[in-house]
């Protein structure tokens, strides 16, 4: 029997030992990759991610620099041929600011990648551009600016800004050519 003694010793150092060894190792998971820190190591995200637009009101009728075509559904078709999936969202007109702010926190419970905003009231947004952000949602402003804010300490605004163009097919090929270099892992050239 005392030569079971030892080798019951041996088992319970080495599993001790090996139980220390495993403390030093353990820690909370890393901190997310914050969207605007996107860098083409973090590899973008998959092809066919669903890609949010939040619009207003009127780019559901179709506009004098349009074509014809409403700004959504130029949204919709030209987001789907390069390979995504939209997520077309339009703020009603009664209160577009609260319907906006609602879409993009929708849009980010979704699992949208990125979410092209076009602001009614880019300030009353903050709250839901935090949201997108804590989530690691990449923010693209569509025209005015988003406001910097929230409780991060260096605050928080859109990641990227698409102004308008002449047409709408030229600020939707500028914004889905910034979602496909979201896409591939680079940063956009928004210039």
């Amino acid at each position: 029997m005392s030569a079971r003694i030892p080798a019951v010793v041996v088992v319970v150092v080495v599993t001790a030992l090996a139980l220390t060894g495993c403390q030093g190792t353990t820690s909370s998971a890393p901190t997310p990759v914050q969207s605007s820190d996107l860098t083409s190591s973090d590899g973008g995200f998959d092809q066919h991610a669903v890609i949010g637009v939040v619009l207003l009101q009127s780019a559901a009728t179709p506009g004098a620099t349009s074509g014809g075509t409403a700004l959504s559904t130029r949204f919709h078709d030209d987001l789907t041929a390069a390979g995504f999936t939209p997520d077309v969202r339009v703020a009603g007109a009664a209160d577009p600011s609260a319907d906006q702010a609602s879409a993009v926190r929708a849009l980010v419970r979704a699992g949208a990648k990125a979410v092209l905003v076009e602001a009614a009231d880019p300030a009353a947004l903050a709250g839901a551009v935090q949201v997108a952000h804590d989530a690691g949602v990449v923010v693209i402003a569509l025209g005015d600016p988003l406001p910097v804010s929230g409780t991060g300490g260096d605050g928080v605004s859109a990641d990227y800004r698409v102004q308008g163009a002449d047409s709408d097919a030229a600020t939707v090929a500028r914004a889905t050519a910034v979602v496909e270099s979201l896409q591939r892992g680079e940063k956009p050239d928004v210039g």
